[in-house]
């Protein structure tokens, strides 16, 4: 993820970097060492953003108030945030469930 596509992701839904910090669970200064390209983020940090990013550029052409209905997600946190990713995503809502673990079979 590049530095100009998170401050791209915080301008579409008018996000400052403390929000978006506090969205992904990091400090305010882990987002700006994002966007001045001295870290980049991993793990789950990293495909929320990317999932973000498709939001962005999806609402950036609208001209309906998509980008202020995400941004309050966001601002709402990290788990109302995955949901909303989650659901959106065919791909993801698609995918077979879990088999469960050989503890819980057994319990049956």
């Amino acid at each position: 993820m590049q530095p100009a596509e998170i401050e791209f992701i915080r301008e579409t839904f008018n996000l400052s970097q403390r929000d978006l910090a506090k969205a992904l669970n990091v400090a305010p200064y882990t987002v700006a060492r994002w966007e001045t390209g001295a870290n980049e983020p991993a793990g789950l940090q990293q495909e929320v953003l990317r999932a973000l990013h498709r939001t962005a550029v999806e609402t950036a052409s609208r001209t309906d108030d998509s980008a202020a209905n995400v941004g309050t997600l966001i601002a709402l946190g990290i788990g109302a945030l995955i949901f909303y990713l989650l659901t959106r995503d065919e791909s993801v809502t698609k995918t077979k469930p879990a088999r469960q673990s050989t503890a819980r079979r057994r319990r049956r």
